[in-house]
Order: C-alpha cells, then sequence, then structure tokens
C-alpha cells in the first residue's frame, strides 16, 4: 500500500524545471490537501538562499523553532510559486512536515502566487 501523504508534508522528489528541460530530486512541500486523483500539487524548496527575494518567497532558518520538524538539513526557501503537480510515485520518501507556524507564513504565500 503506498504512503499517505497530506497537505504541509515536506517530501524529497523528482521535481520539473520550471523551463520543462529536465527535472532533479530536491525538496518540496505538499500544498495540495493530500491526492487529487494520482497527483499531489507541490511547492519548490531550495537550500540556495542568494539574491532577491519575491513576495512568495519564505525562508526558514536553521534556527527557526518549528526547523526540525521540516526533516531539512540547512536553512531553505521556500518557494510558493514554484508549482508543480507530480504524481505521487515519483516521491522519494517524506523528510518532515511544517508546523503551525510555518504554515501560517506559507498559505498567504500561496494566495499571493495563485491570486486568491
Amino acid at each position: 500500500m503506498p504512503p499517505t501523504f497530506a497537505r504541509g508534508d515536506v517530501v524529497l522528489t523528482l521535481f520539473p524545471f520550471t523551463d520543462l528541460t529536465g527535472q532533479s530530486v530536491r525538496p518540496a512541500m505538499i500544498v495540495s490537501p493530500g491526492l487529487l486523483g494520482d497527483d499531489l500539487v507541490l511547492a519548490g524548496i531550495s537550500s540556495v538562499v542568494r539574491g532577491a527575494f519575491v513576495p512568495t518567497d519564505f525562508l526558514v532558518d536553521s534556527s527557526h523553532p518549528e526547523f526540525p520538524l521540516t526533516g531539512l538539513r540547512v536553512s531553505s526557501v521556500f518557494r510558493l510559486h514554484k508549482l508543480a503537480a507530480v504524481e505521487q510515485t515519483v516521491i522519494v520518501r517524506r523528510l518532515g512536515r511544517t508546523g503551525p507556524l510555518i504554515q501560517a507564513e506559507v498559505d498567504p504565500r500561496l494566495r499571493i502566487a495563485l491570486g486568491l
């Protein structure tokens, strides 16, 4: 039986490049309420913390009180405008999950990204 995934889970997955030239294995956060058909909607997470941020970026520093819950190894930027729908079969594994403080920062940024 495949694992159950939920909104707020941080996973390691194949994530497509925005120009669709390829993909890489990277962390992402599930933003859908769970499976939608066979798919999950994900937001990309990057450990590259440099340059200008856009309004949909959220930095989770390793000193954040909920950072250990995420399963991430280093401070990372949740890029809430980098969204992708992927089949659950491309999820490598669950790393952790976001807590309520991180989710409270993520949700308004998702609304900005989606124009809601």
